[in-house]
């Protein structure tokens, strides 16, 4: 399994995770152009890209999200609730309702070679989550950003 971060922090996130053929983004907080060049510079074309999982509507966390999606019609996974906000969010542009794709907390789904988690958090935000994702070698990362506590929900989850 790999990961790593394209970005981190108060000016955009976002995390790929992948393993053998399975590649996904988790969040798209900064511009295509960004995520574009980080993936090249790993040696990925961003058409590889098979899912973006969203943790929350914030826009540092979705802000290239219009652009890699219009682009590339890379399916976005996220709560109803997060997708029902990015679909209002007018800097993001329109975009095909059939790449809209909701997700529930505690209800895994599989993508090629990654069993996703998405597990409730707290923050801010109309319903988010993180994700633990585990490879079919049973190697997982847990990515769970913008939280001001842990409790021993998120630390079961999530370790």
């Amino acid at each position: 399994m790999r990961l790593y971060s394209i970005a981190s922090g108060s000016s955009g996130n976002c995390i790929y995770v992948g393993d053998g053929d399975t590649h996904i983004l988790i969040d798209a907080g900064v511009s295509c152009k960004k995520i574009e060049a980080a993936l090249k510079e790993n040696s990925l074309a961003t058409g590889d890209i098979q899912g973006i999982f969203v943790t929350h509507e914030h826009s540092d966390h979705i802000c290239g999200l219009g652009v890699l999606a219009r682009r590339y019609h890379i399916p976005i996974y996220a709560t109803y609730e997060t997708l029902e906000r990015i679909k209002r969010c007018k800097s993001l542009g329109e975009m095909d309702d059939s790449l809209f794709r909701p997700i529930f907390a505690n209800l895994n789904m599989q993508i090629g070679d990654l069993m996703i988690h998405p597990f409730s958090i707290p923050h801010d935000a109309v319903n988010p989550v993180a994700y633990r994702v585990t490879s079919r070698d049973n190697k997982s990362v847990a990515v769970a950003t913008d939280i001001g506590f842990f409790n021993d929900y998120i630390v079961s989850i999530s370790g």
